[in-house]
C-alpha cells in the first residue's frame, strides 16, 4: 500500500492563474494550455477572479476544440454536434474576453501624444543632422 507524501506540491501560477494540479507542464496540451493562459491574461492586464476563471475556462476549451479539429483532419471519428457545441461556447467566451480587454485599453492619447501636444513637433536644424 503507498502512503500519500506528507508533502503537498505548491500551486504553480501562470499569469497569476492557478494551474490544476494534475497538469502535466511537458505535454503538447499543457505547454498549449499555458500559452493561451498568458495570452489572454496579457491582453487583460489587470485580473480579477472572475477574469481568471473565464481565461483558464477559455484556455482549457480552446486546447480541447483545437484536438477535435485534429481528429476531425486525421478522419477519426468525432461527434460533430459535441464539436459545434464547444466551438461556439468557445466562441460565445472569446468574445467576453474580447469585451473585456477593450475596455481594459486605455481610451487617452498615448504617450508620443501628449509629448508632441505639449512640447510639440521636434525641429532639425542643420546642426542636429551632422552630429547624427
Amino acid at each position: 500500500m503507498t502512503r500519500a507524501s506528507p508533502y503537498r506540491r505548491r500551486p504553480r501560477y501562470v499569469s497569476g492563474i492557478e494551474m490544476p494540479r494534475d497538469l502535466d507542464g511537458r505535454t503538447l496540451r499543457a505547454r498549449k494550455f499555458k500559452a493561451l493562459v498568458r495570452s489572454y491574461a496579457s491582453e487583460l492586464g489587470i485580473l480579477t477572479e472572475p477574469d481568471k476563471a473565464l481565461i483558464a475556462q477559455a484556455a482549457a476549451l480552446a486546447v480541447h476544440v483545437e484536438s477535435l479539429q485534429a481528429d476531425i483532419v486525421a478522419g477519426r471519428d468525432v461527434n460533430e454536434d459535441t464539436a459545434i457545441r464547444l466551438s461556439g461556447e468557445l466562441r460565445r467566451m472569446m468574445d467576453v474576453l474580447k469585451g473585456k480587454a477593450v475596455k481594459s485599453k486605455p481610451s487617452g492619447p498615448g504617450l508620443q501624444d501628449y509629448i508632441r501636444e505639449k512640447y510639440g513637433e521636434p525641429e532639425f536644424t542643420e546642426d542636429s543632422e551632422d552630429a547624427a
